[in-house]
C-alpha cells in the first residue's frame, strides 16, 4: 500500500532525477503499487480512446492526428517505465502528465486539446448527420 504520501527514502539521495525520470519508483513506493496500476489503467484508456477516435474518423489527417497521439503517449510511457525498471537506458523521457517538466506538460496538453478538437468535429458531424 505504500509508505504515505512525502516519506519516500528513495528521493533523499538514492535517486538521480526523482521528480523527473524516476517518477514512478518514487509513486510505487509512497503510494503502493496498486496507486501505480490505476495511472497505467488510465493512461492506457487515452490512448485506445485516441486509436477509437482515428478509427471513427472519415478524415486521413484526423485519423493520423489521433494515432500519431496515442504513439506519442505509449512511446513516451514507456520509454520512462523501461528506465525505471532498468531494462532501457535512463533518456530523460518523462512520464506522461506526472513528471517535472514544462515543456514535457505543454505539449501533451496541446496533444490532447488537438485530439479533443478533432472529437468534437466528430461528435458534432454525428449530430447533424442525425439531424438530417
Amino acid at each position: 500500500m505504500g509508505v504515505g504520501l512525502g516519506n519516500s527514502i528513495q528521493k533523499t539521495g538514492y535517486l538521480p532525477e526523482p521528480n523527473t525520470d524516476f517518477i514512478m519508483a518514487i509513486l510505487s513506493e509512497e503510494l503502493g503499487v496498486l496507486t501505480v496500476i490505476m495511472i497505467l489503467f488510465l493512461l492506457m484508456v487515452i490512448v485506445c480512446r485516441c486509436v477509437l477516435l482515428g478509427i471513427r474518423s472519415n478524415d486521413t489527417f484526423q485519423s493520423l492526428v489521433c494515432y500519431g497521439g496515442a504513439t506519442y503517449l505509449t512511446v513516451q510511457s514507456l520509454f520512462n517505465i523501461g528506465g525505471v525498471i532498468g531494462a532501457l537506458p535512463i533518456t530523460g523521457v518523462t512520464f506522461p502528465f506526472i513528471s517535472y517538466g514544462g515543456s514535457s506538460i505543454l505539449t501533451l496538453s496541446l496533444c490532447i486539446g488537438v485530439i479533443l478538437n478533432i472529437s468534437d468535429k466528430q461528435r458534432q458531424e454525428r449530430q447533424r448527420v442525425i439531424k438530417e
